[in-house]
């Protein structure tokens, strides 16, 4: 997943929010492990291949995702994520939430992404790689999660007594839908054919 990480924020901002808790820290807890792949992949650790976003698909992208989305590496990520914010805020509830998320997106990842071992390369295979095999799918796959979440977001605000206008509802939905059906030719298709010339 790329743009579903975000949406999966949405899930428990409705409850944390009335705290006063920032939805910004839900969107960063919920990307930890795409954050680590780019410092590691800039440094040449978890390097893709072909290099150039431009020449990749997602079906030709060759990348060993070890330390930032292996899921060991994701577990102990997760304790770090949710052991960092209670130690700044002091929070059990957020903490929890935002150790989650950082779970989640490799768990999700397991599901909809490139294929992930347990630790390395050599380790059992516990994903489905759906962007090297069925890469079209996995990009409505994803957009399904995020408008799951959209739609959680959305029950949960109504069931809290504050539902969101419809203004906002759509917004968010073309918002998480745009950013995702984006890929869509990229499945295939490198993005540098898809440039004018």
């Amino acid at each position: 997943m790329i743009v579903g990480h975000y949406a999966a924020a949405l899930i428990p901002y409705g409850r944390l929010k009335e705290e006063g808790h920032p939805f910004w820290l839900l969107l960063l807890c919920a990307n930890i492990p795409e954050f680590l792949w780019l410092v590691l992949a800039f440094a040449g650790v978890e390097e893709p291949v072909p290099a150039s976003v431009l020449d990749a698909t997602f079906q030709n992208l060759q990348v060993q995702m070890i330390y930032s989305h292996n899921l060991l590496p994701v577990l102990v990520q997760s304790v770090v994520t949710g052991s960092v914010v209670w130690l700044v805020t002091r929070h059990h509830v957020l903490s929890a939430w935002c150790a989650f998320l950082c779970l989640l997106h490799g768990l999700c990842d397991m599901l909809v992404g490139f294929e992930h071992q347990w630790l390395q390369p050599d380790s059992p295979v516990i994903s489905l790689n759906t962007y090297g095999r069925v890469p079209h799918l996995a990009v409505l796959m994803e957009l399904a999660f995020a408008l799951a979440c959209v739609a959680w977001y959305v029950r949960e605000e109504t069931r809290r007594q504050r539902p969101p206008s419809r203004r906002r509802v759509i917004r968010l939905a073309v918002v998480f839908a745009a950013g995702i059906l984006v890929w869509l030719p990229a499945a295939t298709l490198p993005l540098r054919t898809l440039l004018p010339h």
